[in-house]
């Protein structure tokens, strides 16, 4: 099967010339950044490892994507730019879904959004009757993204099931989330603070706040684990660079930490991210 490569080069490309809509952008005074800032700029560096894996596990003709929690839009909205995806049929599942944003994104790039509560043993959004499956039918899509969602779920096995149970047999899921295991948290240790202090505090149970904090980060054989039991094959796993802070303006002693932290990224295990790919058979 012919394979698809997403160079760096090209999608910078794609994204020099991306015109960013207004869920995604962070405004033009927004004090945090050194620079004009919208999602999918920001979160360059994992939407390009993402779109890389993904696109290369893809045919051509007939493709059906799938983007678990969508919002703001950006990867769907790069995948409609990118010449090998630009006829697909594309879908997104999850919340923060306003109608205005599900007609937007209709109108915009003719992507199908849909609300669906993924964590629903969570019980946080029983009272607003969200749907808890995908209302695609089994079989029906090649290729499913849920990228940096898994970590704010209570317990990630509804997704996981679900994204199974709609794939073909062949198709892929990618997925990245934080490196619970990433330098950043070793160095908290040895300070004798948590690493955990990103996490929901307890007893976290505001429904209005669809945006969940973390639940739990994973390392990379927790993920493999809970995918093999899905049902899928690991076909790749891979630690990365996923930074998002290159143009946040930054103090000196936070400019210190992150110098601090680069001999580290010698090592996979201590860099920030993590990408796994599974494979339904």
């Amino acid at each position: 099967m012919m394979t698809y490569e997403l160079t760096k080069s090209h999608f910078l490309n794609v994204l020099k010339s991306y015109q960013p809509s207004m869920y995604e952008s962070f405004g033009q005074k927004d004090e945090r950044f050194t620079t004009s800032m919208h999602h999918a700029k920001k979160c360059r560096d994992r939407l390009h490892v993402a779109l890389r894996s993904g696109l290369r596990t893809l045919p051509s003709g007939g493709q059906t994507i799938v983007d678990l929690g969508p919002f703001p839009g950006s990867l769907l909205r790069l995948l409609r730019r990118i010449d090998y995806t630009k006829s697909a049929q594309l879908y997104g599942a999850g919340l923060m879904i306003s109608d205005e944003f599900m007609s937007f994104m209709q109108k915009d790039i003719q992507a199908n959004i849909l609300t669906v509560d993924l964590d629903p043993i969570g019980g946080h959004f029983q009272a607003k009757g969200y749907s808890k499956n995908i209302p695609l039918p089994n079989q029906s899509a090649q290729l499913v993204f849920a990228l940096e969602i898994i970590e704010h779920l209570t317990s990630p096995f509804h997704l996981l099931t679900e994204a199974f149970r709609i794939l073909q047999s062949g198709g892929h899921l990618v997925l990245t989330t934080p490196n619970v295991t990433r330098i950043g948290n070793v160095f908290k240790l040895l300070i004798g603070r948590s690493p955990n202090d990103r996490l929901a505090p307890p007893g976290y149970q505001n429904p209005d706040d669809e945006w969940r904090p973390h639940a739990r980060e994973y390392a990379m054989h927790e993920l493999a684990d809970m995918l093999r039991q899905t049902g899928f094959a690991i076909v790749e796993s891979r630690y990365f660079l996923g930074e998002d802070t290159q143009d946040c303006r930054q103090g000196a002693s936070q400019q210190g930490i992150n110098l601090a932290k680069l001999p580290f990224y010698i090592v996979p295990h201590l860099r920030g991210s993590l990408l796994i790919v599974g494979r339904k058979p």
